[in-house]
This record gives structure tokens, C-alpha cells and sequence, in this order.
């Protein structure tokens, strides 16, 4: 049985909660840093900065750079799976992240999953 919320066809609308009390909000600018690792049942995180960053999504050493990581622009918010495991303690459990030329500004994650 789904824990998934229902249509008015009974079918389940794929959607994850939002973790009570699950997130965290970090600085960026000019060096990369990393985030404390999230919670063991995250599924997928959702993401929002006030300033356009560059991140990375990893283990304990991932780290974001100038040069090759995903581009997230200022005030966009954005979900992202953290891995296609069927065992969540096998996704990535980290996020990076490095302001965009010279930008600083703080990235909001939260964390997703079915509990």
C-alpha cells in the first residue's frame, strides 16, 4: 500500500514530505563548502539560493568547482534526486556548493522522503 496521497480516480500522485525539521541553509561564495549530511531516508532534496552558484552532490569529500559543476541561477528553486538506489543509505548524502563568478549568497536544501 502507497503512502503516496491520492486522485479523485484513487490513483497515488507521486509526490514526496517535506522532512519535519529537515534542512539546512549554507553560506557560498568564493570557496566551496559542504553541507552536513542529510538525513539516512532522503530521497531527493529541494533546493533554493539567493544568489546563482555552482553544486555538486556527493559523499563526504564531494566538493563544487569553477569549472564543471551544475549551475544553479539565483531564485530558481529546483528538486533533485539524490540517487537511483533502492536503498537510500546508498545515494549521495552531501551537497556542495560555490558562488558563480564572485556571487555570495546563502543555498536553502530540504530534505524529501516518504516518512
Amino acid at each position: 500500500m502507497s503512502k503516496q496521497p491520492r486522485d479523485d480516480g484513487n490513483a497515488a500522485i507521486p509526490v514526496l514530505s517535506y522532512r519535519l525539521h529537515g534542512g539546512q541553509s549554507i553560506a557560498f561564495g568564493g570557496s566551496a563548502v559542504r553541507s552536513a549530511p542529510f538525513a539516512p531516508s532522503t530521497r531527493v532534496i529541494s533546493i533554493y539560493a539567493t544568489d546563482s552558484c555552482l553544486f555538486e552532490l556527493g559523499d563526504s569529500t564531494v566538493e563544487a568547482n569553477s569549472s564543471n559543476s551544475h549551475i544553479l541561477p539565483g531564485g530558481i528553486y529546483m528538486d533533485i534526486s539524490l540517487g537511483a538506489e533502492l536503498v537510500a543509505t546508498q545515494n549521495s548524502k552531501y551537497l556542495s556548493v560555490i558562488g558563480l563568478d564572485v556571487s555570495e549568497g546563502v543555498i536553502y536544501s530540504v530534505y524529501r522522503d516518504w516518512e
